[in-house]
C-alpha cells in the first residue's frame, strides 16, 4: 500500500534525511524544482514546513514539522513521535540596550510570524499588547522601529547578535514531531504504524 510522505524542504530536509536514513526510510533529495518522488512505495512530497501539518490533515498520511508549526495551526493531526532534530526556541527579542521585564510589557507592540502563539502566551499573563504580523524577516520588526520587541525563533542566536538585538525571554522549546493523519492510522495501521516504530526506536537512542 502506497504512503505518502510531507517532508519539509530547505535546510530542515538537510537535517531530517541522515535521521530518517538511521530508521530506515530513505528520503531522496528532490531536484530544484522537484516537488515529488516515489521512492520504496512511498511518495515523498517536498511543502514548505508550515504547510505540512495542512497537507497530512487535509489526506497525506504522515508528515514531519516543527512543533511551532503545530502549535500556531492547531491542525488535528495524531503526533506519535517526537525527533530529536531541528531543536531550537521561541523567544521575545529586543534592542540590545532595551531594558525591561515581562510585566513591563503592558500595550507593547510584537512582530511575529506566530500571532497565536504569542497572543496566548500575553493572554494567560493578563498582559494586553499588539501584535503586528510578519511574512519575512521578523528581526526588521525592531531595526525599523514597528514594533517594541518581536517573538521569533531562535536557533544559533547568530542573527540576533549581528543585528544588536537580544533574546529577553524563551516563550518555548521547539523539535521537529511526526505528524499522522487521523483517518490514515486507521485505514493503514500497520504500515503507518511499522514507521512510526522504525522512527521512534532511533529517536530516544
Amino acid at each position: 500500500m502506497n504512503l505518502k510522505f510531507a517532508v519539509p524542504g530547505g535546510r530542515l530536509l538537510e537535517k531530517i534525511r541522515p535521521f530518517l536514513e538511521k530508521a530506515s526510510i530513505l528520503v531522496p533529495m528532490p531536484a530544484s524544482r522537484e516537488l515529488s518522488i516515489e521512492k520504496d512505495g512511498i511518495t515523498f512530497i517536498f511543502p514548505r514546513s508550515s504547510d505540512v501539518p495542512v497537507f497530512v490533515e487535509n489526506g497525506t498520511d504522515l508528515g514531519i514539522c516543527g512543533s511551532d508549526t503545530l502549535a500556531e495551526l492547531i491542525n488535528e493531526v495524531y503526533t506519535p513521535v517526537t525527533l530529536p532534530v531541528g531543536i531550537c526556541r521561541m523567544s521575545i527579542i529586543s534592542h540590545k540596550n532595551s531594558i525591561f521585564s515581562i510585566g513591563d510589557m503592558k500595550g507593547f507592540t510584537i512582530a511575529t510570524k506566530y500571532p497565536k502563539i504569542t497572543q496566548n502566551f500575553f493572554r494567560e499573563r493578563e498582559i494586553p499588547v499588539r501584535i503586528i504580523k510578519l511574512a519575512g524577516s521578523v528581526e526588521l520588526g525592531c531595526i525599523s522601529n514597528i514594533s517594541d520587541c518581536i517573538v521569533d525563533i531562535v536557533d544559533s542566536g547568530r542573527t540576533i547578535k549581528e543585528n544588536n538585538l537580544r533574546e529577553v525571554l524563551k516563550i518555548m522549546d521547539i523539535q521537529s514531531v511526526l505528524c499522522v493523519n487521523k483517518l490514515s492510522m486507521k485505514i493503514k495501521n500497520r504500515e503507518i504504524t511499522e514507521i512510526i516504530n522504525k522512527i521512534r526506536e532511533v529517536s530516544y537512542v
